[in-house]
């Protein structure tokens, strides 16, 4: 009968089962089976759940050709279609055929709209259809306000998130948990940690309890938000409770740890993952590195990236990027440079990232940093750098490392200024000389540490080159004194003098960002959580770093480097790892002598 066929359509669109749908399909053809709505609406179905939009938007034209009236569950089935194949503008074009051809519209149908606005990452044309919706007369329901919220989330429009939130929830619609995950979620892009822990709570306490993803949305907006102890307690929380605990919770927690500086309980959480079986990504390995680079631990660095080749994780051009930027922090300019050139050599592409880093790290040395300053401009990472005029002239260096500052200013002066410097009538006529260095978000590593940033950097380096700066209230701009560089210029012959000992020496007494942090390492006792658990490759749980004798080849090389900085620093911070024990225990990774 029509209603067989009609339940082995929606059977085999449940499965998935796409072959078989229209090998039944083209059988109906050859027995004379007479087709009606509700077959062609299954057939859509099974092509909405196999992410085939072309073949449901054709069924379509067929059912047009052949006189089949459509209804409202035709259309919402090929606007799901749309939805999952990420076709936001055909979905849109549905919703306006549906109106066309006088069918009313749906909550289903609306919701789906919404939703392929949400996944095309236009949030404004989600607010639209979401507004039509209600000019029409059709009741929004949790779906179309969690569809709403997830799509404010994903355009990174956390206030209009809220005020979703708070309509769904004036319109009598109690807490929902995925409404509530998408709102922390998008809380958390906007750097709101407490409205989104707030919100955790609020839904914590009703009769809907959070899940993994609502945990896991809390403990980004929380670590993004700097609160990383905060972020570790609720970590504790799920484990308490006996939630499962995904790669990415743990990729949140790890995240925290970096911007904590506890670089111990990151290798706690390291080693927890493998006596799980959670198996390690990219991801996690990246979040690690950035927090042995913040912690100046280089060293772990390298053992880090020694432990992705034995797990077959590839590193790529974050991970490189931070283990450059280790080196920088720890001294090591050598080891610095060697990553960066054996990022080609293993086909990871340096970014203007890499190089902002290996400048940091090679900095120390002029001529070749200068060198890699130049390679940087030629593969057009540092083109908008210098911008000269015939009546201004400006070197933005708002988007480089402090390093890659400290060169790029060398470089301005020496080689980009050389024609007006020595043609006095062609400086005259220049009425503004600039640096941009940045402010605010941009240099935010400065604020925390010592006020160590370009600015500060800049400065000194323009006091030691005798060139005098003219005040102005904006702090993310230098303006040169014109005047005062003529003369200068004039009185050394055409040039500027630097002079570098002089600014070393102040580089040693007065910039942090390479100093040691000193940060007290909280261990927390540990709990085993109740998440996916199995052995690690090999059988057996063994440690994730490495056997207690030490089986890190080079580390008399590389750890004999790395104890230069420490004793140049006066740090005995590797020292005081070692020692440091929780439960009689230490994390694998401190095992070790790295110095």
């Amino acid at each position: 009968s029509g209603k067989a066929y009609t339940a082995i359509l929606s059977h085999l669109a449940r499965r998935r089962k796409m072959g078989i749908a229209l090998s039944m399909w083209q059988w109906m053809d050859r027995t004379g089976v007479q087709k009606n709505v509700y077959h062609y609406n299954s057939l859509i179905s099974v092509f909405e759940k196999v992410r085939e939009y072309r073949k449901a938007l054709a069924l379509l034209d067929e059912m047009e050709d052949k006189g089949v009236r459509k209804n409202e569950v035709t259309f919402s089935s090929a606007i799901s279609a749309c939805e999952k194949s990420g076709e936001w503008r055909k979905a849109l074009d549905l919703l306006d055929r549906m109106k066309a051809e006088g069918i009313g519209k749906t909550a289903i149908a609306f919701n789906a709209a919404i939703s392929a606005c949400e996944k095309g990452m236009v949030p404004s044309k989600a607010l639209e259809v979401f507004e039509q919706m209600k000019r029409e007369g059709v009741e929004p329901t949790v779906i179309t306000y969690s569809a709403m919220i997830s799509a404010a989330e994903k355009g990174q429009q956390w206030k209009l998130a809220l005020n979703i939130l708070e309509e769904m929830k004036g319109n009598g619609h109690g807490p929902n948990v995925i409404a509530y995950s998408a709102a922390i979620s998008a809380l958390s892009k906007g750097q709101m940690w407490e409205k989104a822990l707030e919100l955790f709570r609020e839904l914590e306490s009703s009769d809907q309890q959070p899940s993994i993803v609502t945990y896991n949305a809390t403990l980004s907006a929380l670590e993004k938000g700097l609160q990383w102890e905060r972020a570790l307690d609720l970590f504790d929380e799920m484990k308490i409770k006996g939630l499962p605990i995904t790669v990415v919770t743990y990729g949140s927690v790890i995240s925290a740890c970096e911007k904590g500086l506890q670089y111990r309980q990151c290798l706690e959480y390291l080693d927890e993952m493998t006596e799980l079986g959670i198996k390690k990504n990219v991801v996690i390995f990246g979040a690690a590195m950035s927090c042995m680079e913040k912690s100046c631990r280089a060293d772990i660095a390298f053992q880090l990236m020694d432990r992705m080749k034995e797990e077959g994780v590839q590193p790529n051009v974050h991970v490189y990027n931070s283990a450059i930027s280790a080196c920088a922090r720890c001294n090591l300019w050598e080891k610095g440079l060697e990553l960066f050139r054996q990022m080609e050599e293993v086909g990871v592409l340096p970014d203007v990232v890499s190089y902002n880093a290996v400048l940091d790290a090679v900095s120390s040395q002029v001529a070749l940093a200068r060198q890699l300053f130049r390679e940087g401009v030629e593969k057009g990472f540092y083109t908008r750098v210098s911008r000269l005029g015939t009546q201004w002239l400006e070197l933005d260096l708002h988007f480089l490392s402090l390093g890659g500052g400290e060169i790029a200013l060398g470089w301005w002066f020496e080689e980009c200024l050389v024609p007006y410097l020595v043609n006095s009538s062609k400086l005259a006529a220049v009425k503004s000389i600039d640096i941009v260095t940045g402010y605010g978000k941009t240099r935010m590593r400065g604020i925390r540490h010592g006020n160590d940033g370009m600015r500060k950097r800049v400065r000194a380096m323009l006091h030691y080159m005798g060139i005098k700066e003219v005040e102005q209230p904006n702090k993310g701009r230098i303006h040169i004194d014109k005047e005062a560089l003529v003369a200068e210029v004039g009185k050394n012959g055409g040039k500027i003098i630097f002079d570098e000992t002089g600014y070393n020496k102040y580089k040693l007494e007065n910039t942090t960002a390479s100093h040691i942090p000193d940060v007290e390492q909280k261990v927390r006792k540990k709990i085993r959580p109740a998440g996916p658990v199995g052995d690690p490759p090999g059988g057996g749980h063994r440690r994730d770093g490495f056997d207690r004798r030490g089986s890190y080849n080079n580390r008399n090389r590389r750890g004999s480097a790395y104890n230069g900085h420490q004793k140049q620093q006066g740090g005995t911070d590797g020292r005081r790892g070692s020692s440091f024990r929780v439960g009689g225990r230490r994390s694998s990774y401190e095992d070790r002598d790295y110095n």
